[in-house]
C-alpha cells in the first residue's frame, strides 16, 4: 500500500477544465506517489478520463478546450508555455481503451519511440524491445515472430504490445484509460498481472469502470462524481469504510 511518506512524482491542484462553456471538472486536487497505482472510478461521465487525458496534455488536439489550475509533474510545470508536449508524452505514457498498435511489425512497435528520439543502434534496440516486451508479459507470446505485423495478434496481445511501446522510452507514469475494457476475461486477467508486475517499479493511474478490479490492483482509488473528486484514500478504505455517503452508494451499486 502507499507509504505516506512516499515522494510525490505528480501534484495538481484547483484543475477545472470546460468542453466550450460546460465546465466539466470542478476544482480537482489531487497528488500520485512515485511509485504504484491509482484508480480512478465513478460513472460514465464523470470526469475521470478527462482529468486523465489533462494530465499529459491529450486536450491540446481538442478544439475549444479550457484548463486551468497547476499541474506540477516531479520538476516540470505541464502547462507552461515552454514545456516540450513531445518530451512529456514520453515522461507520461498513455494506453487507451482500444488496443492500438500500429500497421507493422511487433519490434517496431515498440522501438517506434526509440527511433523517433534518434535511436539507431540495433543492439541497443534490440534490448529495448526484449526487455519491454518482457515487462508487459507478452514476450514469451510474441518472440519468434517479432516482424510479422502487430495487427495479427489477439487483441490482449496488442494491449499489451501498446504497453510495451510506452515502457520502451523509460516514462515515469503509466496513465491507462480503461485499458482492459475491450478485452476479454482471459486477457484482462492477463492485463492485470501485468500491471501487478510493475506497480513497484512505475506509479500508475487508471481509470476503470470495474469497481473489481479497482479492488484487485490498485494501492489508491480516487473516486469522481459529475466532475467533482469526492474521495480519495488507499483502496481499503475507499470499498470498505468509505467516508462520504456519496462513495459509499457508488460502491455498494446503488448508482452508477
Amino acid at each position: 500500500m502507499t507509504d505516506n511518506k512516499e515522494k510525490t512524482i505528480l501534484s495538481t491542484r484547483d484543475v477545472h477544465l470546460w468542453y466550450g462553456k460546460k465546465e466539466a471538472l470542478h476544482g480537482i486536487d489531487l497528488d500520485f506517489p512515485e511509485k504504484g497505482i491509482t484508480a480512478l472510478i465513478g460513472p460514465s461521465g464523470s470526469g475521470k478520463s478527462t482529468y486523465l487525458r489533462a494530465i499529459n496534455r491529450m486536450h491540446d488536439l481538442e478544439d475549444n478546450v479550457t484548463v486551468t489550475g497547476s499541474f506540477k509533474f516531479k520538476d516540470t510545470d505541464i502547462y507552461a508555455p515552454t514545456t516540450d508536449t513531445v518530451d512529456l508524452r514520453k515522461r507520461i505514457g498513455m494506453v487507451f481503451q482500444q488496443p492500438n498498435p500500429f500497421p507493422f511489425s511487433t519490434y517496431e512497435n515498440v522501438a517506434f519511440g526509440l527511433r523517433l528520439a534518434g535511436v539507431k543502434d540495433k543492439a541497443v534496440l534490440d534490448e529495448a524491445v526484449e526487455k519491454a516486451l518482457k515487462q508487459s508479459s507478452v514476450w514469451d507470446e510474441v518472440k519468434d515472430n517479432l516482424h510479422k505485423s502487430a495487427l495479427g495478434l489477439s487483441g490482449g496481445q496488442q494491449q499489451r504490445v501498446s504497453i510495451a511501446r510506452v515502457l520502451a522510452t523509460s516514462p515515469e507514469l503509466l496513465l491507462l484509460d480503461e485499458p482492459t475494457s475491450a478485452l476479454d476475461p482471459v486477457s484482462s486477467h492477463n492485463i492485470e498481472e501485468t500491471l501487478l508486475k510493475l506497480r513497484d517499479d512505475y506509479a500508475m493511474i487508471i481509470v476503470t469502470h470495474s469497481m473489481s478490479q479497482a479492488s484487485r490492483i490498485s494501492d489508491r482509488t480516487a473516486f469522481f462524481l459529475s466532475g467533482d473528486l469526492i474521495e480519495v484514500d488507499e483502496t481499503k478504505h475507499i470499498f470498505l469504510d468509505p467516508a462520504k455517503k456519496e462513495t459509499q452508494d457508488y460502491v455498494s451499486g446503488r448508482f452508477g
